[in-house]
């Protein structure tokens, strides 16, 4: 409930019982935010603390009102520097977003002959799945030469336990490993039904794929990643001198 002694206004900790029901999935993405009067008689305010408190919300990009509708959640929006590499729990910082990163599969050999090819030999699978607040926003496919696949899934396993958002560019600094070089292609794909169901989209909806392949300090092949990404709330952005 709110605290009426409270040093703090009344309509900031409204707003922020708002958004922590956001951040914990009871309000997801243009789901609508109980009413004013409904507001009112929860937690035993005034009407022009719920206006303040819901005002702040559209302040902050978290929500959006419909005249003679009401107050909803605004959809994620999440913009990816591609001019240089970023973690993935870095970009939700810089948007404002809580998040974590859960451990999907592991697979200790794995015949996959496009990533064989480019990791020169036998091959490892971590995959991931990266959330903002509680929404599936990408899926990870990453494949190691076996050695260092197992102890980059080690490493995510201690990452996982943190309940931070990570990707395996995190991983990298766990093991005090230096990458020296990515080369990123991006591509369109439609989900598929164990895409979709991961991702929490349908089936077909449009995905963006970054394909990304990183190497050490001496030239050696490190890892082959296939990021899937949920193109209704990542985008992509890039500064180019003409």
């Amino acid at each position: 409930m709110i605290n009426h002694n409270s040093s703090v206004p009344m309509y900031m900790q409204l707003a922020n019982k708002l958004s922590e029901a956001v951040y914990q999935g009871k309000y997801g993405p243009g789901d609508k935010l109980p009413s004013e009067n409904e507001l009112c008689r929860r937690f035993n305010v005034s009407r022009i603390t719920v206006r303040q408190a819901l005002n702040l919300l559209i302040q902050q990009g978290m929500a959006f009102s419909v005249h003679g509708k009401g107050t909803f959640v605004k959809a994620l929006d999440i913009s990816h520097e591609l001019n240089k590499i970023i973690s993935f729990g870095s970009v939700l910082q810089q948007k404002g977003l809580k998040g974590h990163t859960c451990i999907q599969s592991y697979e200790e050999d794995v015949m996959d002959d496009e990533a064989m090819k480019r990791l020169g030999g036998p091959v490892s699978s971590l995959k991931l799945i990266g959330y903002a607040d509680q929404t599936p926003v990408v899926f990870y496919c990453s494949y190691f030469p076996k050695e260092l696949g197992e102890q980059m899934w080690s490493a995510a396993e201690e990452e996982e336990k943190t309940g931070n958002a990570f990707s395996t560019y995190d991983l990298y600094a766990r093991l005090g490993i230096h990458q020296f070089r990515v080369d990123q292609t991006i591509r369109a794909a439609n989900a598929d039904s164990q895409m979709a169901k991961l991702l929490n989209v349908s089936k077909g909806k449009a995905v963006m794929v970054l394909e990304s392949q990183y190497y050490s300090m001496d030239g050696r092949p490190l890892e082959y990643k296939q990021g899937y990404y949920r193109s209704d709330i990542y985008s992509f952005h890039l500064k180019r001198q003409i």
